[in-house]
């Protein structure tokens, strides 16, 4: 069954179930800018108040998480008897900590100052920085009533406490952003949860797309569930339907390999040059390692000082993450502020005033790209978003985009002096053909730049070290890439893009010796034996390692003969014996080594083929896209098709 949504949402008295007066008197939602409903709160909450399953998809920034959160407090609240002991009345599920800790903090806003918290009270449950025992403890003196976390540690709290939670009672279970806990491969944590639960409950699934993994969670967790679907329609398009919201404009910037840190940079300049330009960013990458290393560059830059840097990845401490995230949210909208981050920070966060998102790798996943450009425009809020691509055939990506409803336009490129320069180039003479190739742009700027980037680099070994590492890890990220039929790393200069990142030398690694033309990295001329860490241990310890390594290298003679010693028939017969043993290991490594040499072969051969298949799926997508534009396709053929 699917409800259908009013294009209009009205006010909250309108609600047939009106709301308690307590939720009201706080003026919360008024505070929180929500004078009135979205269209998926006017959807959503009156099936929720009425007792039904509901499946809810929607863009990212339309009001979700109140859109469970309300109803929760109001069924808790109208309960004939209170929930007592260790009864809880709801379970939120979500993929990431940052998002239970969001999720709280919204809840945290109705709770905080009401007459009958304890009635309401919060529980956040996220592992990390707490161990299990630390989380019971916290459970049996808390008494909460609604438990919020992420799937590992809940499943811990619910099963390894000894029945100390007792879900009897339950009202409503909530999971948020469900193609992300399927995605991550929470599936088995989420049916141990759902066993512990009673079969006579709520449940709300929310997620911004939906696949066949969660069709079949729905069929297992929800009984006859209505299914809500809220769409943006694209009035300049004839009413065709995006993926993202309104507010958000979405473009995309080419350039060459040696020039997408500086045009990110060059994004940020121009938007502080501009009075009412943007003052938020989120800058995304692709690895961890990318994300530490140009946050030790772009911080350093003279030109990006009056911005305030922020990092934020999976593989820092919870405690490092929690900080980072609250002091980017809290800084006031007036200061210049950029997040770089991984997709750790691409789904369900609401930072309030985000206004432009960059994507300077475009995600592996591609469903991944809405998520990441919906975290700004949210609420109705304007927002802007830039991904940035190498000319050439990462361009096509713009193409599989649009055949996937995201609106997405061309942005210059922009030059030293902040001036834009169109460097694109109609392809073919089909005007209705919108596709773009692109021209090589001649930026002064590009040498300037890199060497205050191997500046910085230069100041301590340790950034080296740390921009070989993200480089590597680059080149291991993208040679996954899910569209590996467009982003493939033979159709890359990898010289050109060593040099921007401003390495001082080429990694040794397989990808650059398949690469036989260097010629556009230029190494820089520095003395490795003294190129010191700036940390004083680090540093003593390498000074060590070449001490030890140059006294080896003085007393090492490869002209030197080895002396014949004669030696007893058992010490000769022992060496036999040694070197047949020998003989034998060698030659299991060698078979060992062709097998798995032919099982990479095979799996090449694999790879080769789905990717082909990939292609010839796109290239009939946009064959049929183009029909559907000229009219010999009816849309609705269309989008049932793909």
């Amino acid at each position: 069954m699917t409800a259908t949504v009013p294009a209009h949402a009205g006010s909250w008295h309108s609600l047939e179930t009106p709301l308690s007066e307590s939720i009201f008197s706080l003026s919360t939602l008024d505070n929180m800018g929500f004078d009135t409903m979205t269209p998926v709160q006017s959807g959503a909450i009156p099936l929720f108040l009425k007792n039904k399953d509901v499946v809810v998809e929607a863009v990212t920034g339309s009001g979700k998480t109140l859109s469970f959160v309300i109803p929760i407090l109001e069924k808790l609240l109208r309960r004939d008897e209170p929930l007592k002991n260790h009864e809880i009345g709801a379970v939120i599920i979500t993929p990431t900590r940052e998002l239970a800790q969001q999720i709280h903090s919204v809840f945290q806003l109705f709770v905080q100052d009401h007459e009958r918290v304890d009635d309401i009270r919060l529980g956040l449950f996220i592992g990390g920085s707490n161990v299990l025992a630390e989380d019971i403890s916290s459970f049996k003196k808390e008494h909460p009533r609604i438990l919020i976390g992420t799937p590992g540690r809940l499943e811990e709290l619910l099963t390894k406490s000894g029945q100390l939670v007792n879900t009897k009672e339950l009202e409503v279970l909530v999971m948020d952003e469900a193609d992300r806990l399927l995605d991550m491969g929470f599936s088995k944590q989420l049916s141990s949860i759902i066993a512990q639960l009673p079969k006579q409950r709520r449940t709300g699934l929310f997620s911004a797309t939906m696949t066949d993994a969660i069709s079949e969670l729905v069929r297992a967790g929800l009984r006859n569930p209505v299914r809500i679907v809220v769409k943006v329609e694209d009035l300049a398009n004839k009413g065709a339907v995006q993926r993202t919201p309104a507010t958000l404009d979405i473009d995309y910037l080419v350039c060459d390999a040696d020039q997408k840190l500086l045009q990110t940079t060059r994004i940020l300049e121009t938007e502080l040059a501009d009075g009412e330009g943007s003052r938020k960013f989120i800058i995304y990458f692709a690895t961890c390692a990318m994300v530490d290393y140009f946050y030790k560059i772009l911080s350093r830059l003279p030109k990006l000082k009056p911005f305030s840097f922020h990092s934020l990845h999976g593989q820092m401490d919870t405690k490092r993450r929690s900080a980072t995230y609250t002091s980017f949210t809290e800084l006031s909208p007036a200061i210049p502020a950029v997040l770089l981050c991984t997709d750790v920070a691409s789904r369900g966060l609401d930072i309030s005033d985000l206004d432009y998102v960059i994507q300077v790798d475009p995600p592996q996943d591609p469903k991944a790209f809405s998520h990441r450009c919906g975290r700004a425009g949210r609420a109705g809020r304007k927002g802007r978003a830039t991904v940035i691509l190498v000319r050439g055939r990462e361009e096509v990506y713009i193409d599989f985009l649009k055949l996937r409803k995201i609106p997405i336009q061309r942005r210059f490129y922009i030059m030293p002096d902040l001036n834009l320069f169109d460097n694109s180039i109609a392809a073919g003479d089909d005007k209705e053909d919108d596709k773009a190739t692109s021209i090589e742009v001649k930026d002064e700027g590009v040498s300037e730049f890199i060497q205050q980037m191997r500046s910085i680099v230069r100041t301590d070994r340790d950034i080296s070290d740390r921009a070989i590492k993200a480089f590597v890890s680059w080149a291991r990220a993208y040679s996954k890439h899910e569209a590996s039929y467009i982003f493939r790393m033979q159709d890359l200069d990898l010289s050109r893009l060593a040099m921007g990142f401003g390495l001082l030398k080429l990694p040794k690694m397989p990808e650059l010796k398949a690469q036989k033309d260097k010629s556009q990295f230029v190494e820089e001329d520095i003395d490795w034996d003294t190129f010191k860490y700036a940390d004083k241990m680090k540093e003593a310890k390498r000074l060590r390692e070449l001490k030890d390594y140059q006294a080896k290298q003085a007393t090492f003679n490869p002209q030197q003969q080895k002396k014949k010693i004669n030696s007893a028939w058992s010490e000769k017969a022992d060496a036999k014996e040694r070197k047949a043993v020998r003989r034998e290991k060698k030659q299991a490594k060698k078979e060992f080594l062709k097998k798995q040499a032919q099982a990479e072969i095979e799996n090449k051969k694999r790879q080769l083929e789905e990717a082909k298949e990939d292609w010839e799926d796109f290239a009939e997508e946009e064959r049929m896209f183009k029909k559907t534009k000229k009219g010999k396709l009816d849309k609705s053929v269309f989008e049932e098709m793909f």
